[in-house]
């Protein structure tokens, strides 16, 4: 893989008081509008190529702005590609294939400086004379496509600044190099025809250098001109490219004769194709930053799937793909454990929250063994644009709750900023709650009765000794002991009598353990369980079956009936949507 910045910690820019961003080669950010996002993309930018910044961008104009970052992959064939005096700034402060490089402006409209860690001494030493061409050489320019930037304008500046411009730049270095010894020797005969030395200039411009220079003479004799018109070398008609937009055989057409969708397909195309050409093509030498705000706006759905696989295809030859998005589907599970969510306050301004990715290899003891199971949970990456997460085993709570929570409520979980996400099992309960606790994500998880005896108390939820569980464990002896369950190890087992979880229905409705079970019930909501009383949903829903047409005929009269005369335990169906719905107050948008 190529050279990437690994780390990026940026103080005093714009809303980034003091930010740290964990980066890889192909990193979405998520937020809330106005969250800073943008601001982060244009720090990165910044970094690796200087330009001067104004008033605007300093949070505190009293205090410097810092950009830092951890350049990390970098190899004897990355550095054999930097000439020599360049090469010779670097290498000494590489340790391990790292370098740690930091940009710095002290005052609006000053000027920056680049300064390298001593990764002996982990001092910033003064800027090495060449240091910032050594790392332009390890980043070439980056690639930044804005949110609603003019695409019209883009396209038709004749400048390689543009992101037009660069796009064109990456696809059409083959034709250079394929063609520019051919179209040199015609660029020179233009150039003698013009050129003010050019052999065979037109004898047009000879007669007006004549008229001109007898009234030049008549004013200051012993001096005299030739028009010039310099020929662009092969490289600046490259730089000079745009295009232009057709439909069936009509006349090309400028950018803005069309309408934002029309101009964002056309860039992201642009994008996909530079994905084909450099479709495994990485090689030594740094990578190009691409660098994008919300690459799926004025977007189709399905086209929004063909941009995020372009976007995937760079980010393995040669591009580090860093871009914000409010789409669900520019991130795939597999991407989500790399996500930066980012929220911004009054006090602390811009923030990145961890990578899901670095919490499960901080709290799993057996990464590899346990990601799969815990990634489960990005099987619906809703959970990176949400507030609070619902965790659940069961396939009825998943089926029906979004559609009873938008009845009790008239909102989708979804606008009360809510994902229902399903779990491999209720083993994965306390994990999966800790992974989101330290993305700084708020969960609760909804489970059957069986889970205070198989797993509240392996996972610290309850008591090893706990008094209630002992209470129940004691009707459960009584019930198998009249012949109504069966056990093994003190807990029910399917047997002839029927399955383990309707042996917890019959103990949740036996008189004897009512009390002992409501208390459970209370002791696992204040840690953001919610443990059915009656052993499962279907018990408080009233129905007598977990199947497609039980679900269905319930949500039919939900729609025509009230809660109360649908539901067995319709106050117990409020509470939970009430608890579900409840968000901790430092996670609400400032």
């Amino acid at each position: 893989m190529a050279v990437y910045i690994s780390d990026l910690d940026i103080r005093n820019f714009r809303s980034c008081v003091a930010a740290n961003l964990q980066l890889t080669h192909f990193t979405p950010l998520v937020g809330l509008n106005n969250c800073g996002k943008s601001n982060c993309l244009t720090a990165l930018q910044w970094l690796v190529r200087k330009s001067k910044l104004g008033l605007e961008d300093f949070h505190d104009p009293a205090q410097p702005v810092q950009v830092m970052g951890t350049l990390r992959g970098i190899t004897e064939a990355d550095l054999a590609v930097l000439e020599q005096k360049h090469r010779k700034k670097i290498e000494g402060h590489v340790r391990d294939g790292v370098l740690m490089v930091r940009r710095e402006q002290q005052a609006p409209g000053g000027d920056t400086e680049l300064t390298v860690m001593n990764p002996d001494t982990g001092a910033w030493e003064p800027n090495p004379t060449g240091i910032d061409n050594a790392i332009s050489a390890l980043f070439p320019d980056p690639i930044r496509i804005g949110a609603m930037e003019n695409a019209e304008e883009d396209a038709s500046k004749a400048k390689t600044t543009t992101t037009i411009g660069k796009l064109l730049a990456s696809m059409l270095a083959a034709i250079q190099e394929q063609h520019e010894e051919a179209l040199t020797p015609h660029l020179a005969a233009i150039l003698g025809m013009i050129s003010a030395e050019g052999g065979e200039r037109f004898e047009e411009l000879g007669r007006i250098d004549e008229s001109i220079n007898r009234k030049i003479s008549d004013l200051f004799p012993g001096i005299r001109i030739k028009l010039d018109f310099p020929v662009p070398v092969f490289n600046d008609l490259i730089k000079a490219g745009t295009v232009k937009v057709y439909e069936g055989e009509g006349r090309g057409r400028a950018f803005g004769s069309y309408g934002h969708g029309a101009q964002r397909a056309i860039q992201m195309a642009m994008v996909r194709h530079l994905a084909d050409l450099k479709r495994g093509e990485a090689a030594a030498g740094g990578a190009t930053l691409l660098l994008l705000d919300e690459p799926e706006l004025f977007m189709h759905p399905f086209a929004v799937e063909q941009v995020r696989e372009a976007l995937r295809a760079l980010s393995v030859a040669g591009y580090q793909v860093v871009f914000s998005t409010h789409s669900a589907q520019m991130i795939l599970a597999k991407d989500a454990k790399n996500a930066l969510l980012m929220t911004k306050n009054l006090t602390e301004g811009t923030k990145a929250r961890p990578r899901m990715q670095s919490v499960v290899e901080q709290l799993v003891e057996n990464p590899t063994h346990q990601l799969h199971q815990l990634f489960s949970l990005t099987n619906s990456s809703q959970i990176l644009f949400a507030d609070k997460v619902v965790l659940t085993e069961g396939k009825t709570e998943l089926r029906l709750l979004p559609f009873i929570f938008q009845v009790v409520t008239g909102k989708t979980m979804g606008q009360s900023s809510l994902a229902i996400v399903a779990m491999t099992g209720v083993a994965d309960t306390k994990k999966s709650m800790e992974v989101l606790s330290g993305i700084g994500l708020p969960s609760c998880a909804v489970v059957d009765l069986d889970f205070a005896f198989r797993h509240a108390m392996k996972h610290g939820f309850l008591p090893g000794d706990d008094p209630d569980i002992a209470a129940c464990k004691a009707v459960l002896a009584r019930m198998a002991g009249d012949g109504l369950i069966s056990l093994e190890g003190g807990l029910p087992r399917k047997g002839v009598q029927g399955s383990a979880s309707k042996a917890f229905e019959l103990l949740a409705a036996d008189d004897q353990a009512k009390a002992h079970i409501a208390e459970l019930v209370r002791k696992l909501r204040d840690q953001n369980v919610w443990l059915w009383s009656a052993g499962a949903i279907e018990p408080h829903l009233g129905l007598s079956e977990k199947s497609e047409h039980a679900w269905l005929t319930l949500q039919v009269r939900l729609e025509s009936e009230p809660l109360e005369d649908v539901c067995a335990d319709a106050e117990g169906i409020r509470s939970l949507v009430e608890w579900m719905g409840a968000v901790p107050a430092e996670v609400q948008p400032a």
